[in-house]
């Protein structure tokens, strides 16, 4: 057994590496006579992530000395991949649910698969409102193991996994889901070392180059490469756009081919988001990660883009509604950035044309959301995860500060419903979504009680307590006014946020 906390040094380190590498390459019916015969990495996590085998095939695999959790039972297994496939999936893509389940009855006995399961548990885990399957008992159940847990297994599992010096898919995607599980509980280093782990293996792999994919042998192994790397350059985009990070994937590869069958609609959807976080390059991310204002800004550039925002989802009703969630909150939360940059670079005016370059904007950005928020159910809110409420949370901080600036900005407007009443409902929003229990809700109260003057007191996840606040009563769904705006926006669009 090689210990992997206090190696060998040396040249004794390199026959033990070697030895290694000849028992997995002797499993994937590789010569092992000489280097030059070993299977290149593509063809090596190919054939490493089609393996289905008998628990007692892998005793040739799996260097004796992994035993699994106790804790990490069939039932919750079971449960956090269901709660995967039925609410993640048509964000994320990546996961073959034929081959998962295949796997599972096996995964205790090979380490990297169950470092698969365990992150992807660990990550579900954090929304413990999408656990399946429906009409399961929580009762009966009893309590839950912590994400930080499911880490832990993760991380311990992949010590007996040579992950590093032989990538595989299953790998990459072991990094993702804990940058995923990571992400959520603003563990920011943590969430950015795995998220770069992720894309730095699957550069190991070039699945970064398009010369790769023709020499893969299994078209649908080929078809979930290609959909793990556009959705590792979605997140990265938008992570860097969070946390202020360079990029380092670009669009090198084709975009996944939308057939007719089953996923096409999640697919296309899937799609629509790629075709939006493509607009934000290294150009537009090296003015966003400056601090101080800058000459290289193009108004008509940034005002350009604010365009393709807008019309970037000429069919997002055919999409799930999980899939519309994600793209419409996702949109007015590019534009809000957008603006912001035009706000830290002197862009801006009080004059109402363009309208994106107003000063004014979040006020209408604000308001689409609100209606998003009308027209699509709650759980398709919840399905996304933490990650939709920071969006709604900078729109809401926007939108404060043009109050706290701007008190009577729109008070000679038309409007019977105006940015004091947005500012509300977002509150509302962030109060409702995931139990209402997150720091984004009380960070933007704490806004709203700045520049509204007006104190929300009492039990924050609990909404019935605000029904004295004239702002919620006035956007509530039995509002007339506010429901006669949403019907227009059906009947007579395109509105904005459906355009």
């Amino acid at each position: 057994m090689v210990h992997r906390k206090s190696g060998p040094k040396g040249p004794r380190e390199g026959k033990l590496r070697d030895h290694h590498s000849q028992k997995r390459d002797k499993v994937v019916g590789a010569s092992v006579n000489s280097p030059r015969s070993l299977p290149s990495p593509t063809v090596r996590s190919e054939i490493e992530h089609n393996r289905v085998l008998p628990a007692s095939k892998y005793a040739d695999i799996i260097d004796s000395g992994f035993e699994p959790s106790p804790l990490l039972s069939d039932d919750i297994i079971k449960r956090c991949v269901y709660g995967f496939f039925k609410h993640k999936y048509p964000i994320m893509p990546v996961l073959d649910s034929e081959h998962i389940y295949d796997i599972l009855p096996y995964m205790r006995n090979d380490p990297e698969q169950y470092s698969l399961i365990a992150a992807l548990c660990a990550f579900i885990i954090l929304q413990p409102e999408i656990l399946g399957p429906p009409g399961f008992s929580e009762q009966e159940a009893g309590p839950l193991p912590s994400s930080k847990f499911f880490v832990g297994e993760a991380q311990r599992a992949r010590r007996y996994c040579d992950y590093i010096e032989i990538p595989t898919l299953i790998a990459v995607h072991t990094s993702f889901f804990l940058f995923s599980a990571h992400f959520p509980l603003e563990n920011n280093n943590s969430a950015w070392f795995y998220l770069r782990e992720a894309m730095t293996m699957l550069q190991l792999l070039r699945y970064h180059d398009e010369n790769t994919y023709s020499t893969m042998a299994d078209p649908k192994y080929a078809t979930y490469c290609r959909r793990t790397f556009w959705l590792l350059f979605i997140t990265e985009r938008a992570y860097a756009l969070q946390r202020h990070r360079p990029l380092t994937l670009q669009g090198s590869i084709n975009l996944p081919i939308v057939d007719p069958g089953p996923e096409a609609t999640i697919l296309a959807g899937f799609l629509d988001l790629v075709s939006l976080f493509q607009n934000f390059d290294d150009t537009f991310l090296s003015l966003w990660n400056l601090s101080t204002a800058s000459s290289n800004a193009s108004s008509q550039s940034l005002i350009h883009l604010q365009d393709v925002l807008t019309y970037a989802l000429p069919n997002v009703t055919e999409r799930t509604e999980i899939q519309q969630a994600d793209l419409l909150i996702s949109r007015q939360w590019l534009k809000t950035l957008v603006w912001q940059l035009c706000l830290t670079k002197g862009l801006l005016s009080s004059k109402p044309a363009p309208e994106s370059m107003s000063f004014y904007y979040p006020i209408t950005i604000a308001r689409d959301i609100i209606l998003i928020s009308k027209l699509l159910p709650q759980n398709s809110f919840e399905a996304n995860g933490i990650g939709i409420l920071e969006k709604v949370f900078d729109v809401g901080c926007s939108l404060a500060d043009i109050l706290l600036v701007y008190p009577n900005a729109t008070q000679n407007l038309n409007i019977q419903i105006g940015p004091r009443d947005y500012l509300m409902e977002l509150v509302r929003i962030l109060g409702t979504v995931l139990g209402g229990s997150s720091r984004y809700l009380r960070l933007l109260t704490l806004k709203a009680d700045e520049c509204l003057q007006v104190r929300l007191r009492g039990d924050l996840s609990q909404i019935e307590a605000w029904n004295n606040v004239r702002g919620i009563e006035e956007v509530s769904n039995d509002d007339e006014t506010f429901n006669d705006e949403i019907d227009d926006a059906v009947i007579y669009g395109p509105r904005t946020f459906l355009e």
